[in-house]
């Protein structure tokens, strides 16, 4: 028996929301688009045999974008018992362009009016009915956020079998034709709602003469963002401070107790510095995670996020990237695997490329942790530090756009871009706090997977050595050994020492175990970078080297070509090592220092075999389409494989 229900509707109409609510589940959930990049199958909380299935917003059946025509492959291929055509009440004009759309499948049909709190709110009468008898199937007003009127709807889903008919129109003509689509909608929009300007729409007119300000908007985003950081830093570094003052507490405690019971010196080293205080890095960073994603949230859920997304779009223009290619890179900044699904909202298969290329390079919540801790240890706690980092992080994505557009798998027109600004909100507590939940549980979980094994791998190889148990020393140890040949590779940057370039190995797994990694094999972490320059460099390094292993995996599966995902792993590489030298060059420039020189030549070596590698590729040819041979010229004949 077929008791599957679909969730269909654009982006930004709450179908996360009432997801969450029917399975009991979260999924996140935000007040901007592209949230839902993949489909989220769910149980029904109140009766198992239902199944939900949460698909990707669509604006349009006959878009070309991934997520777009995914969810319509599925209801096309795979119909559902019913679909739930989720609509926002706040704005039915836009909504209801796809409600004509889904008529064409024929698949029973319920339409339900979500955030109908906000009309009641905003004193907007709806007249259900009327809805009802236009497109022949039943109308119910519900509020996700509230769980107004959720049972009723599963109820009505679960019995009819009433199939969409536009009531005196014919269907297939408003599908085809978009100017006849419009003005049957804008014929019933007057009959279906009552509306006048409404407190909220009057505020949110205000308030964004300032925001989408041309002269103001730019600083004022700069100072959210510095306050975001300010915030996470100071507030969550004070009581991380005692967290991690509390395990140092605990690891003496248990070395005390461990040498009365006259346990051996590696057991003892393995207890103290590889767990207890591995555990305490990990959590002293909980408190700055928990403040840091309780402001991105509140950013995301006011509405805020989507203005960000148009403040830059004209910009991110400027330097040939596409308006599209704004919201993986924003969603990117909470987590890089989220930003590259979010990828699939581009049509453009070479735009979406050139997205999973730079998504990357903006700090997502991992990166942000060790931006913290280097700001806090090295720069005196100093807020622009960390948010510098998410600026270069955008600036070094503008330029590098303009490079890979030099490439042919990269060019392409700046296709169209449409980007909902909804109404300026406060955000729902409920959705704020369900948000920090999942990153801490997210954090914890994936410091317990990999950090702590990470770290505890190190310490082995740290301990152990060509003739066994090393102990404290440290030279004869495997990692030395590792550490003591990639070190000369990172010499331009002004870290000098072996244990920085091991942190960064063991930052390709989870980046934050850079700064566990830093703090098992030194007592000492300023003595690793020849100056704060080099320090900054550092963090530089880490912002634009290929991300984690969960984001490359994920990037290779976006890409679906093993060439093209090499290529950028070579690209981020170079690109995160000759914006660090030159962080490192110019500081070494302004208060000198020693390895000025070889910095220097290093550099302009790197650059020169860059461009050389790149004009070879252009003379042969060469579109990365992974066709042609070792040592061929391109085949151009060949265009099914070209681009």
């Amino acid at each position: 028996m077929n008791d599957t229900i679909a969730l269909v509707g654009n982006p930004n109409c709450g179908k996360t929301s009432l997801f969450n609510t029917l399975t009991g589940t979260y999924q996140k959930v935000g007040n901007w688009t592209g949230v839902t990049t993949e489909q989220k199958i769910g149980k029904y909380k109140k009766d198992k045999q239902i199944k939900i299935i949460d698909l990707p917003g669509l604006y349009s059946l006959g878009s070309g974008a991934i997520d777009e025509t995914t969810a319509y492959k599925y209801l096309k291929n795979t119909p559902p018992k019913v679909i739930i055509n989720v609509v926002d009440g706040t704005n039915l004009e836009r909504n209801l362009s796809l409600t004509v759309e889904l008529a064409y499948l024929k698949i029973p049909t319920v339409i339900a009016i979500n955030m109908c709190d906000e009309l009641e709110k905003n004193h907007i009468k709806l007249n259900s009915e009327y809805l009802s008898k236009i497109f022949g199937v039943p109308v119910i007003n519900v509020s996700a956020l509230k769980g107004t009127n959720i049972d009723k709807l599963i109820d009505v889903a679960r019995k009819t079998s009433q199939k969409p008919q536009i009531l005196g129109y014919n269907a297939n003509l408003l599908i085809s034709n978009k100017l006849k689509r419009f003005d049957f909608i804008e014929s019933i929009i007057d009959k279906v709602i009552q509306k006048k300007t409404t407190k909220t729409e009057k505020r949110t007119q205000r308030i964004d003469k300032i925001l989408l300000n041309k002269y103001l908007s730019i600083p004022i985003f700069f100072m959210v963002m510095t306050a975001v950081y300010f915030l996470s830093m100071k507030v969550g570094g004070f009581f991380g401070g005692y967290i991690e003052q509390l395990f140092e507490w605990l690891s003496k405690r248990a070395d005390l107790l461990l040498n009365g019971m006259g346990a051996s010196e590696w057991i003892t080293s393995l207890i103290c510095d590889a767990i207890i205080k591995t555990l305490g890095g990990v959590c002293s960073f909980l408190p700055q995670i928990l403040i840091l994603f309780m402001l991105m949230a509140l950013i995301e859920e006011s509405g805020y996020a989507s203005r960000v997304a148009f403040i830059f779009d004209r910009i991110f223009r400027t330097f040939g990237l596409s308006g599209k290619s704004l919201l993986p890179l924003i969603v990117s900044c909470g987590c890089t695997v989220t930003g590259l699904m979010a990828t699939r909202t581009i049509e453009n298969t070479n735009e979406r490329r050139m997205t999973v290329f730079l998504a990357p390079f903006m700090p997502c919540g991992a990166k942000t942790a060790v931006f913290a801790w280097f700001s806090s240890t090295f720069f005196g706690g100093n807020a622009l530090v960390a948010t510098s980092m998410y600026f270069l992080g955008i600036i070094c994505a503008c330029v590098f756009g303009l490079i890979l557009k030099g490439f042919k798998i990269f060019r392409s027109d700046a296709s169209g871009f449409l980007l909902e600004i909804p109404l300026l909100r406060v955000p729902p507590i409920k959705n704020v706090v369900a948000v920090m939940w999942e990153k801490v549980k997210e954090f914890t979980t994936k410091a317990a997977l990999i950090v702590f094994s990470v770290t505890v791998f190190l310490w082995l190889l740290k301990s152990v050595g060509p003739s066994g148990y090393v102990g404290e020393k440290v030279e004869k140890s495997f990692l030395f050994i590792l550490g003591n040949i990639l070190k000369y590779a990172f010499y331009p940057l002004g870290c000098s020492s072996w244990q920085t370039s091991v942190a960064l190995i063991s930052g390709t797994f989870a980046k934050e175990a850079v700064v566990e990694s830093l703090n098992l094999l030194s007592t000492d972490v300023h003595a690793l970078f020849n100056s704060t320059y080099s320090a900054y460099a550092f963090m530089a390094f880490i912002l634009l080297s290929p991300p984690c292993v969960a984001s490359l995996a994920t990037a290779k599966r976006e890409l679906g070509n093993l060439k093209i995902f090499a290529f950028m792993l070579i690209f981020q590489t170079l690109s995160a090592y000759i914006v660090a030298i030159i962080i490192n060059t110019v500081g070494t420039l302004i208060y000198g220092g020693f390895g000025l020189i070889l910095s220097v030549i290093i550099a302009i070596i790197i650059v020169l075999a860059v461009i050389k590698s790149i004009k070879r590729l252009n003379k042969n040819g060469c579109k990365l389409c992974g066709y042609c041979k070792k040592g061929e010229k391109c085949n151009k004949k060949v265009k099914r494989f070209t681009t």
